[in-house]
């Protein structure tokens, strides 16, 4: 070989291969939709990402800083039905301040007067006798109560923010100071309501504070975020978990931080609380903790502990069944007010989950990293190694990411990394599939070549006979597999013959097995049987996945018609078992229908065995597929008409009927060895010496189960 031959093989071995070459154009194809718009595109895989860390690694509750006094079932059926008359909730309000809360957060709304309210009720019922009226009015306004309530402590109301509402004045809200931007940029940054659903003005202008009760919901629907800052018709207000702690603190005002068009983060006080560029946290969820509820009914009846109020962020809402709107999150459905509840839990443990404004650079990084390692590293492995080495460096990257998570509670899209550099490893293995075959094929035509020459040294005969059993597959290569037992045979009737037999895994979970027959017998049929055999196993593995096997036989009878000068045909039955089912789906192009043997009964031909004519017969037929579901321990034996015409002395045909008997004479244990052995044995002895009339051939497989145990 020329210098300048050996050099192009080299290059062509350490880049210039067609794998690599579409592995590398594909690598910088994604790199450039994941800088150009990865955030959008690869948006359902991160958050998908995102839920599974929160299932399979989710906060643990280490502090308890949210006490949440629930309106749940027991309530209900103390008290009475909801709502109740604010009255009641007047109590419940005033047992809580008097109890010393941090802050108190009402996640409820009380747009109408109190039906049950006396100058309420009143004025519905029209006239009544004068000494009735001056009797109820001289009650309490119910409103007024709850109002004198919602004033005896640190209590943040909850306002409900509608997108779609008519524009109004949204009534009080906490003093926000916009920092690093005009406030008049808020509208394009944060989320943005036009107007709000708030509680009567009597007794919203009484709280101390008033919070948003609206949450970030995504396309799915479910709550993966908390908006820190919403806008409501252009003024800035606080969620409530965020107004709760202004509160509690006794800050004055919160500073909202905005650059870049972006916003940064919130301080209350000197709490210091990062957002992300639209002004909300991810919520790190822990699993529902009971201990984190109160109910209502304990504290109006004073049965709830000393101290559990006690400088604590507490939240009144309402968990009965049928009443609260659940949000649907990462670990399921959840009140809306224990949302809240886990925001605050992140704030106090100043651990929050996050995706860091530097992660979609060094997620290109992963991509491209890992990327160009799979280009440069995969060809100088053998193929065999290319799918192991591949899902490691996949199964690193994921690693990477959960270590990120939970260390830092960074969220890193290991996702699109993972997309991306699979599809370059498909890309190496096609180009090295692609380049084995062509070595295959090389090395083919050298062995041929080889072969011929032997044959004109040794004989034509003898290398041909070594030629056509060399072509077919050992049983021996598939012996390991616990799923199945499989044995074949093959005697020409001369030296060389026109049957064969094959079988190979098209990929781990289905077999491949095909036994045919060619018109005629000596050299010629051997050598078709050799281009039939090799164009319905290229036709089996063309393409990706499990073909269609009535595809796969009308395509090898287009291949192999082309050429066939010689008239030939070729009778074949071929099968693909799904080793974890059992379902068998097979063609049969005018072969013998082969025989099942189940469970002990008398071994049947199968049903609906004549499927069309032999190969090369008609042009363009389409060849029907059937199936067959196999159960546990069916033994499936394939013959060609040698088996069946095999003839003794005095001219009789072993025929179908012997057949059957010679297996019916198996054990109902017995393998596919043992009905190859017992075929053969059975033919042996009847034609007792007789010269045989044409190529015997037998292949059995029974199906064991995909569950089987080895042995």
């Amino acid at each position: 070989m020329s210098e300048r031959r050996r050099a192009a093989a080299w290059l062509y071995r350490l880049g210039a291969g067609r794998g690599r070459a579409a592995a590398l154009v594909l690598l910088a194809l994604f790199l450039a939709v994941q800088l150009g718009a990865g955030e959008r595109l690869f948006a359902a895989p991160r958050l998908a990402l995102f839920d599974s860390y929160e299932r399979l690694l989710p906060r643990v509750r280490k502090s308890a800083p949210v006490v949440i006094v629930a309106v749940d079932e027991r309530s209900l059926a103390r008290i009475g039905q909801w709502p109740w008359p604010r009255t009641v909730v007047a109590r419940l309000v005033q047992a809580i301040t008097a109890a010393h809360p941090a802050a108190l957060g009402v996640d409820m709304l009380w747009p109408e007067a109190d039906a049950t309210s006396p100058p309420v009720w009143v004025q519905a019922q029209g006239a009544l006798p004068a000494e009735l009226r001056d009797a109820l009015d001289a009650l309490p306004d119910h409103d007024a109560l709850l109002r004198a309530a919602l004033a005896s402590g640190p209590v943040a109301l909850g306002i409900a923010g509608e997108r779609d509402g008519t524009p109004d004045h949204p009534g009080p809200l906490a003093p926000v100071r916009v920092v690093g931007a005009e406030p008049s940029a808020l509208p394009s940054i944060l989320p943005a309501f036009g107007s709000t659903v708030r509680s009567l003005p009597l007794l919203d202008q009484a709280a101390a504070g008033h919070g948003l009760l609206s949450v970030d919901r995504d396309r799915d629907g479910l709550v993966r975020r908390m908006p820190l800052v919403s806008v409501v018709n252009g003024r800035p207000a606080p969620s409530l978990g965020l107004e709760m702690l202004r509160l509690a603190t006794g800050a004055p005002w919160i500073d909202l931080y905005l650059a870049h068009g972006a916003a940064q983060g919130v301080t209350v006080g000197q709490l210091a609380i990062p957002s992300q560029a639209k002004g909300s946290v991810w919520i790190d969820y822990t699993a529902d903790d009971p201990r984190r509820f109160v109910s209502a009914a304990d504290v109006l009846d004073g049965s709830v502990p000393a101290g559990t109020f006690e400088q604590r962020l507490v939240l009144l809402g309402i968990d009965a069944a049928g009443l609260v709107d659940h949000a649907i999150t990462p670990l399921g459905p959840m009140p809306g007010v224990e949302v809240h509840a886990q925001f605050l839990e992140n704030v106090f443990d100043r651990r929050y989950a996050e995706r860091p404004r530097w992660a979609p650079l060094a997620e290109a990084g992963l991509t491209a990293g890992l990327g160009l390692l799979f280009i440069g590293g995969l060809p100088l492995l053998r193929l065999r190694w290319y799918a192991p080495a591949g899902i490691s460096g996949l199964g690193l990257l994921a690693a990477a990411g959960a270590l990120a998570w939970v260390r830092a509670r960074w969220l890193i899209d290991v996702a699109a990394p993972a997309i991306g550099d699979g599809g370059v490893l498909v890309a190496l293995l096609g180009g090295g599939l692609a380049d084995a075959d062509r070595q295959r094929r090389r090395l083919r035509r050298e062995l041929e070549r080889r072969k011929l020459e032997a044959a004109r040294i040794e004989g034509e005969l003898g290398a041909a006979v070594r030629i056509q059993m060399g072509m077919l597959p050992k049983p021996a290569a598939l012996a390991q597999d616990s799923r199945f037992t499989l044995d074949a045979a093959i005697v020409p009737a001369r030296q060389v013959g026109g049957d064969f037999y094959d079988f190979f895994m098209i990929d781990p979970r289905h077999l491949f097995i095909a036994v045919g027959d060619v018109s005629g017998k000596g050299v010629s049929a051997s050598l078709f049987m050799a281009i039939g055999k090799s164009l319905c196993k290229s036709c089996a593995l063309r393409g990706d996945g499990v073909p269609d096997i009535g595809a796969v036989v009308r395509r090898a009878n287009a291949e192999i018609s082309r050429d066939n000068v010689e008239m030939l045909f070729i009778t074949l039955f071929a099968g693909i078992l799904d080793l974890a089912s059992g379902r068998l789906l097979f063609c049969n192009a005018g072969h013998d229908a082969p025989l099942l043997l189940r469970g002990g009964a008398v071994p049947q031909r199968l049903p609906g065995g004549g499927g069309g004519p032999p190969l090369c017969a008609l042009d363009d037929f389409d060849y029907p597929a059937q199936s067959l579901q196999l159960a546990r321990g069916d033994l499936l034996c394939l013959v060609t008409d040698g088996v069946t015409e095999a003839m003794n002395r005095s001219g009789e045909l072993l025929g179908h009927q012997r057949l059957a008997a010679a297996l019916a004479a198996l054990p109902p244990a017995a393998g596919a060895s043992a009905a190859v052995a017992q075929v053969r044995s059975a033919v042996a002895a009847f034609v007792d010496g007789a010269e045989p009339s044409d190529d015997l051939t037998v292949l059995a497989v029974q199906w064991r189960g995909a569950d089987a145990a080895p042995g």
